[in-house]
């Protein structure tokens, strides 16, 4: 017997025992669905991830102070680190800002909005991508005046005052136990915020005002507890950010001790991927448990198929089959089962994973090579629980195999 015959008697025996075959290959139906849509899934997210951090910036990195280390006075950052910073490496850094960050709320007609307060100076709009509307952004007599003074966005603008034309007007912000009265003097397009496609993501508006006039408002001085900075696009980010590490400790006295830390938004993409990639290579894992219990039903419907044949089994070899002939017929037969359950299992895998996108809004993304390898595992599966059936079949005795019942 060549193989397009083993193909035809298996397909016919198939058929013949369809609800049969059917609930078979619902294990392998079930196990390549799951990893298909964990994987798409979980590719997906990666794929959305690195897109909202090219928005944020590749080459904009974060320098603060390393609370682990017990940082003492004599380590904070200061405004003459920030000159000699900007003078030394002039050559790789686009521009550099002091941030100070904190929370607040600003009042509105029926509500209190949640607002992030930074603290910046004259430069920072060349390091986060902010579109004027109206006005104009901070600028450095701002910072040296103190004023009070801010940048808002567009939404909150209408959330507030329901309208736009707001320059002029004041907001009054709650922030730590006082009222904070700021005039605005510009309006920024509201940017897409980060993640804002994941279901149930919201992230509070940012309300910009000088550095200077947070270091009033919180009582600090000119004590700087972090300095953000966009690098030019040429730059080695990672080389140049240990030798401002080296820069800085230097000028503190406190070279080795581990007091400053840096943050760049490539190595928070490489971190975030790391953790999605073990996740998905988890809960894939987990999934694939039920294609080796899918691999055990097929083993078992291929034994239950060997003892109702046996009577065939013994004709076929008495009229010339060979032990190979027999063993073709129902390996054959258990890869067709699990290559059909591979088949039905990718689509709703594939279908799976577009209707779970469409609650948590990440786009899945499945490509032809997470196919061909489900396709060849179901395959793989109905080898490796095929073999010892189809070697059972094929070792029966001729003679034995006529006399049963």
């Amino acid at each position: 017997m060549n193989f397009i015959e083993s193909v035809k008697v298996a397909v016919n025996a198939i058929w013949v025992n369809k609800m049969r075959s059917l609930l078979t290959m619902l294990g392998i139906i079930i196990g390549i669905s799951s990893v298909i849509a964990v994987v798409a899934l979980g590719k997906g997210s990666q794929s959305a991830i690195g897109k909202e951090f090219e928005q944020f910036g590749v080459n904009r990195v974060y320098l603060t102070t390393n609370w682990r280390e017990n940082p003492t006075a004599r380590d904070y950052f200061n405004y003459g680190d920030l000159e000699a910073l900007r003078r030394v490496f002039s050559d790789k850094i686009v521009a550099l800002s002091p941030s100070l960050q904190d929370t607040g709320k600003i009042v509105a007609k029926k509500e209190l909005l949640n607002i992030n307060l930074s603290g910046v100076n004259e430069f920072y709009n060349k390091i986060e991508k902010i579109e004027m509307l109206e006005g104009r952004y901070l600028l450095e007599g701002d910072i040296k005046a103190k004023r009070e003074v801010a940048v808002i966005d567009e939404n909150t603008a209408m959330k507030v005052f329901g309208r736009t034309n707001v320059i002029g007007e004041n907001i009054l912000i709650q922030m730590r136990y006082r009222n904070l009265s700021l005039v605005i003097v510009g309006l920024y397009k509201t940017p897409k915020a980060p993640f804002s496609n994941v279901a149930n993501f919201e992230q509070p508006a940012t309300v910009y005002i000088p550095i200077s006039t947070m270091e009033k408002i919180l009582g600090i001085g000119d004590r700087i507890y972090g300095i953000e900075m966009n690098m030019e696009k040429d730059v080695n980010v990672k080389e140049t950010l240990n030798d401002m590490v080296k820069f800085i400790e230097r000028r503190h006295d406190n070279i080795g001790e581990g007091k400053y830390r840096t943050y760049t938004a490539e190595g928070e993409l490489e971190m975030v991927n790391k953790v999605t990639g073990i996740l998905t290579t988890v809960v894939g894992a987990i999934a694939a448990i039920s294609l080796f219990v899918g691999g055990i039903g097929v083993m078992n419907i291929m034994l239950v198929s060997v003892t109702e044949r046996t009577r065939e089994i013994g004709i076929r070899k008495a009229i010339g089959a060979r032990h190979k002939d027999i063993l073709m017929q129902f390996l054959v037969e258990a890869v067709i089962i699990s290559g059909i359950g591979g088949v039905i299992g990718t689509v709703l895998g594939i279908g799976f994973s577009f209707l779970i996108s469409m609650f948590i809004k990440v786009p899945p993304s499945v490509s032809m090579g997470t196919i061909m390898m489900a396709w060849l595992f179901s395959a793989g599966v109905g080898i490796f629980f095929g073999i010892y059936p189809a070697n059972k079949a094929a070792k029966l005795d001729p003679i034995e195999a006529l006399r049963y019942e």
